[in-house]
């Protein structure tokens, strides 16, 4: 020691771990108590290395790794051995070893076995972590399955019920019902959208889509429960922000209808503002990167407001700002935080402000991409001379409406607060013979509302010559105010007023129209008596009709009701219609719809049968087999969990036998991956659950556009394709024409059984037997033929009969050519 270390004796005796000198073949010169402690064999055993000591017995592996760190050139080096320990456990060290400039090292041992249990304990509680992060994926994603499948049997059926005749408050309870399962689909999205988010597998899209629109449809999921509140809600778009742009409308909706609800949850009294402007970023001093554009959307409420000590804390996942929150207002903390990672993966910034008036603004601005889909013409007449009036008592909602008018290009536009400044109003105008033209009224206003108002003025001939257009909250509509509506105003705008719905409204103002007559005795007790009676009387029964003399005059109401259908279209009946395509995107398909679950299996066959299909159904993929087997099926909307045969399996089984029809899989899952595994078994596309009519009528849409751009022309350039057939028959030309044979057997047949079909003039027949002959030929490459085909299958529906003549016809003609042509190039 003293060759090499001053003071090494005492060091080596006061150390309270095992310390050793080694020369530079590793054999131990000096050591200290606690090293004799720790290897109690090391003194009986001299000129051994240490190597036989701090390795474990048998383990030539640590020896070998021992003596090469040995002859490392390195100064230095740290190696971590275990022996065995008490009860029959192990016990962890750590050798640091110092190589001296005289070849010899100094070796410090300490023991890391508290160390290395610790390294254990977090190594298998993040083994534990990750499991039950699986088995919470799992678990979120089969519950998320079983949530969906009623929901989708709710919002489906509600859908349907829509559409028949309802009576106004009949269509808003349908309306509430759908909007609660809206509610509930929501905070299903949520959970699982905060599990993709922490998987890192949130992704955003970049599609074209209406930015109005869906800022709109956002508030309009909320307005009713804001109405419900007494909230004034109020949407304030920038003119400026373009119409089309590219992202993801379903991200963003989400975001703004978080921050939204948020808004109207925490407000007790007051409004809610939602505002959206453009912003550009201008200089010469960007940095890289830097979008030029922006979106900042702002959520401006009246409510509670939020301290600067819990605004940090916000967007942080479950967090809410008081405790007694959520058994006070609901929710689960989780929307912030999922907007907050929407808008970062948009590239964009989220946060909040206080309100100088009281409560809170929400904000986030994200970078506008413009998209390259061209502006629509604005054609909206536009007369100078045209004057407004805005009675509304909230200043957001008159002042929102009156910038909405000046985009519009007009600009001769009254406000008014309350019903009497109103009339005030209407009265010096007409004095002034600068009468107005249109008025719009808020229905709910402090002493004087929209109904006493809008009597006040049909009473007095000289103000009742304007138009009057009622502005009602989304979800008021009721009975009482269908059967006034019917005779005190030209129309009604739902709060808040969309510019698109207010653009409409306008372009009837100078469309041709009945207008409603003024009634000379209007002030009679029993014309307003009937007017407000109940809602049986709105329309007469058949036996009244009947009873009434020809040419007797009808009744004010009966008028008015037949006045308003033909104008307005505000006939009784249901207000969600859809608009459905003409064209009827199923007409002549034959669709396999394969579901197990009974109300959603009908659900599901209603919509194809809408859409002009012939619906089959199966209860699962073992029936569906033997449907595909024994019909000509044109697509297949197959659910994913199903008993006996699940989608996956009864689509490769359909694939291996050789159908290369389209498969839609109807799925409820959440798992991130389950696109790829339906399109990996041979699937087309999917349609998430719960999707509603419109969702479907888009599918048969885009997949008959697929259809209509497959490369197949009218006239191919050969009836029959000799070298093509060589290859599809791998040169066994004696297989060949075994199966050429059965092919002109079997077509023969078919043809003879399209002209008695022709006869009948039996079109669904028609097509399939059409069908079938087109893929028959495509198999042995008679491609004029199978055109041919597909001209009578598409048209079989639609063609008139002698033009269903005329394309039988040209089958049979193309048939007898392939017969020609297959004699010249097989004799036999």
């Amino acid at each position: 020691m003293a060759r090499s270390f001053e003071n090494a004796a005492e060091y080596l005796a006061s150390a309270r771990i095992p310390v050793l000198v080694l020369d530079s073949r590793g054999i131990p010169l000096e050591w200290n108590a606690a090293a004799e402690e720790t290897f109690p064999l090391l003194p009986g055993k001299p000129g051994e290395p240490l190597s036989r000591f701090v390795t474990a017995q048998d383990s030539e592996v640590d020896e070998i790794r021992f003596s090469r760190l040995l002859s490392d050139e390195s100064p230095f080096f740290v190696y971590d051995f275990s022996l065995p320990g008490p009860q029959n456990g192990i016990q962890w060290f750590k050798l640091l070893a110092n190589r001296q400039q005289n070849g010899e090292y100094l070796v410090f041992i300490d023991d890391i076995n508290r160390q290395k249990q610790k390294e254990s304990h977090l190594v298998q509680a993040k083994q534990d972590a990750e499991k039950a992060s699986v088995t919470r994926s799992q678990f979120l994603a089969n519950v998320s399955h079983e949530i969906r499948t009623p929901i989708q049997t709710i919002i489906g059926m509600m859908e349907l019920l829509g559409d028949t005749k309802l009576d106004e408050e009949q269509t808003e309870y349908v309306r509430q019902v759908r909007f609660s399962a809206d509610v509930m689909l929501t905070l299903v999205n949520d959970l699982l959208d905060i599990t993709k988010a922490e998987a890192g597998q949130m992704k955003i899209e970049n599609i074209d889509f209406v930015l109005s629109d869906t800022i709109e449809r956002s508030v309009d999921l909320v307005s009713m429960e804001a109405h419900k509140k007494g909230l004034e809600i109020c949407i304030d778009i920038d003119p400026g922000i373009p119409l089309w742009v590219i992202g993801d409308p379903n991200r963003l909706q989400q975001v703004i209808l978080n921050l939204v609800k948020n808004a109207v949850k925490f407000t007790a009294s007051g409004q809610v503002v939602v505002h959206a402007e453009l912003r550009k970023n201008r200089g010469e001093a960007l940095l890289p990167g830097t979008p030029e554009e922006m979106v900042h959307l702002e959520v401006i409420d009246s409510g509670i407001g939020i301290s600067e000590q819990a605004r940090a804390n916000l967007f942080t996942q479950f967090y809410q700002a008081d405790s007694s929150t959520t058994r006070k207002y609901g929710g689960t903390g989780l929307g912030l935080a999922i907007s907050k990672t929407i808008v970062d993966l948009m590239e964009g910034r989220i946060g909040i402000r206080g309100n100088p008036t009281g409560g809170s603004v929400f904000w986030f601005e994200i970078p506008l991409v413009r998209s390259a889909k061209p502006e629509p013409e604005k054609k909206l007449p536009q007369d100078t001379k045209v004057r407004f009036l805005l009675v509304d008592d909230n200043v957001q909602s008159r002042s929102i409406l009156a910038r909405m008018l000046v985009a519009l290009g007009f600009k001769d536009i009254t406000l008014a607060s309350n019903g009497k400044q109103a009339l005030e109003q209407l009265h010096a105008a007409r004095q002034a013979q600068k009468a107005f033209d249109i008025v719009f009224i808020d229905m709910i206003m402090p002493e004087m509302d929209g109904w006493r108002l809008a009597a006040e003025i049909n009473r007095n001939r000289d103000i009742n010559q304007a138009r009057l257009y009622l502005m009602v909250p989304e979800g008021s509509f009721g009975a009482e105010a269908k059967m006034k509506l019917l005779k005190w105003f030209n129309g009604y705008l739902y709060k808040p007023v969309k510019r698109r719905m207010l653009e409409e409204l306008l372009r009837e103002h100078w469309q041709p129209s009945i207008d409603l007559e003024v009634v000379d005795d209007l002030e009679n007790p029993e014309n307003l008596e009937e007017i407000s009676g109940d809602d049986d009387e709105a329309e007469p029964t058949e036996q009244a009709q009947a009873s009434s003399p020809a040419g007797a005059p009808k009744t004010l109401l009966a008028r008015a009701a037949e006045i308003v259908k033909k104008t307005s279209g505000m006939e009784g009946g249901s207000g969600t219609q859809d608009s459905v395509d003409p064209n009827l995107p199923g007409k002549g398909l034959t669709i396999l719809v394969v579901e197990d679950h009974p109300v959603n299996r009908k659900l599901l066959s209603i919509f194809l049968e809408k859409a002009g299909a012939v619906v089959v159904p199966a209860e699962d993929g073992l029936e569906a087999t033997e449907m595909i087997a024994k019909l000509s099926i044109d697509l297949v909307f197959m659910d994913i969990q199903m008993p006996r045969m699940n989608g996956y399996e009864a689509s490769e089984w359909m694939r291996e036998k050789g159908y290369d029809i389209p498969i839609i899989a109807c799925t409820a899952s959440a798992q991130p991956n389950e696109k790829e595994q339906c399109i990996a078994c041979g699937m087309t596309d999917i349609l998430p659950k719960p999707y509603r009519r419109q969702d479907v009528l888009d599918l048969l849409h885009a997949l008959k556009d697929a259809k209509e751009k497959v490369p197949m022309t009218a006239e191919p350039a050969e009836t029959f394709n000799r070298d093509l057939f060589f290859d599809i028959v791998g040169g066994d030309m004696e297989t060949g024409e075994i199966l050429l044979r059965e092919y002109l057997s079997q077509t023969e047949m078919h043809l003879k059984i399209m002209q008695e079909d022709l006869a009948a003039l039996a079109r669904d027949p028609l097509r399939k037997t059409a069908h079938l002959i087109k893929g028959s030929s495509l198999n042995i490459t008679a491609q004029k033929l199978a055109a041919a085909a597909q001209t009578v299958e598409l048209g079989a529906e639609t063609l008139s009969p002698d033009q269903l003549k005329t394309a039988v016809d040209k089958m049979t003609a193309e048939f007898s050519s392939l017969k020609e042509a297959l004699k010249t190039e097989y004799p036999s």
